[in-house]
């Protein structure tokens, strides 16, 4: 792992955190970039040393946060607050170092409940991991 680049990501995360969508101290951790079109979220990232568990790629909770993010971002561009009720990951094949995409989309808006999936693609731009959640609406 390079301690430096963790640092360095640490630090900037602290001096740009802000308490909101986008912005907030995991995101910048981990430096995701996000982009809204067509009703989908498209989240981008590089995976680094620091991210991986200790069979040297990127680790499971980290894929699981980002599917999460996606779809949480997607549903408060579109719909307003809301909490994730249900999330289940498949994990397809690993992730290493390199620029990652996540792309999440609507299955069906309810007056109360979203459905949605996220897709997780690795540095090469195969499918990764995938997510089917549940969403209540809070606002």
């Amino acid at each position: 792992m390079d301690k430096q680049q963790a640092k360095e990501q640490f630090n900037y995360a602290l001096e740009h955190e802000k308490p909101e969508f986008e912005h907030f101290f995991l995101a910048k951790f981990l430096g995701l970039n996000f982009l809204y079109e067509n009703e989908q979220c498209i989240i981008t990232f590089s995976s680094k040393r620091f991210m991986f568990n200790p069979q040297g790629t990127l680790h499971g909770g980290v894929i699981t946060f980002v599917l999460d993010v996606s779809m949480g971002h997607l549903c408060k561009k579109h719909l307003g607050t809301a909490i994730t009720v249900e999330m289940k990951t498949q994990f397809l094949r690993p992730v290493s170092e390199g620029d990652v995409q996540c792309v999440s989309t609507f299955v069906k808006k309810g007056s109360k409940l979203a459905f949605l999936k996220s897709n997780l693609y690795n540095e090469q731009g195969k499918l990764a991991a995938t997510a089917t959640s549940t969403w209540l609406k809070t606002e």
